[in-house]
């Protein structure tokens, strides 16, 4: 392990809500098309109406079944159930890694980083290209390893190169350590590495984004109101056009 003392020498005590920005769609952008006429305002007050009713079910009983990709435990437990595991930042492949983050922003700009990487690999990509998310917001309460403001005595934290930071994922994992506060490599945030699914709970959704992926210019514009941009995400800065 090439990280000395210092990297592991401040915990914090995590309350709060990080995050989680997964694939999904925007089922309940449409949902109540039927009754409303494509009335913005209606369809909002009945989206509305089903959220207030989904939370109150969800208190009464926490497993109870809802529509696909809302709701579920899987919104948690997916990390940590599929194998063989994701290869990340913290997780070398053998063991799974829940990753969330402290601000919205910064899942957007984690998740439009692999998009971006991923969507470059298509030979022959030239129209934009759209895809649906959903966002969480999580509880997750544990003592967890902060490396916040590590970065500068460790820069390995936010290299591409994933060698450092899988170690640490590996010593996390093979202690029992629940999890880390961890700076981002993509945004000025934080991103929550959670080792244990124990630590989660009550996932709740926040909101739906879409991303429009231009190839040309490497930009993603994302839209958190149908219609109207919220965010963009500059692949530039990662990336080189054309290459």
């Amino acid at each position: 392990m090439p990280a000395q003392k210092t990297l592991f020498d401040k915990t914090a005590d995590f309350g709060g809500q990080p995050y989680r920005n997964v694939t999904s769609l925007r089922e309940s952008e449409d949902l109540f098309d039927d009754l409303t006429d494509g009335d913005e305002d209606a369809s909002a007050i009945a989206a509305e109406a089903e959220m207030r009713v989904k939370d109150h079910l969800v208190r009464r009983d926490p497993e109870i079944i809802h529509r696909s990709f809302h709701y579920t435990r899987s919104v948690i437990d997916y990390p940590f159930k599929n194998e063989p595991y994701l290869f990340t930042r913290y997780g070398d492949g053998t063991y799974g890694v829940w990753y969330g983050s402290l601000e919205i922003k910064t899942t957007v700009f984690e998740t439009g980083f692999h998009m971006i990487k991923a969507e470059r690999a298509v030979e022959g990509l030239d129209e934009v290209v759209v895809r649906e998310r959903a966002v969480y917001r999580v509880h997750c309460s544990a003592i967890l390893i902060d490396l916040r403001g590590k970065q500068k005595s460790f820069p390995k934290l936010l290299a591409d190169d994933y060698g450092f930071t899988q170690q640490i994922g590996q010593r996390m994992n093979r202690e029992g350590h629940p999890g880390l506060l961890a700076p981002s490599s993509r945004y000025k945030g934080t991103n929550t590495v959670i080792f244990n699914p124990d630590v989660l709970s009550n996932p709740r959704l926040h909101c739906y984004l879409t991303y429009f992926f231009d190839p040309q210019t490497l930009n993603i514009r994302v839209e958190r109101t149908i219609g109207r941009t919220w965010l963009k995400v500059d692949g530039l800065k990662w990336f080189e056009r054309g290459k």
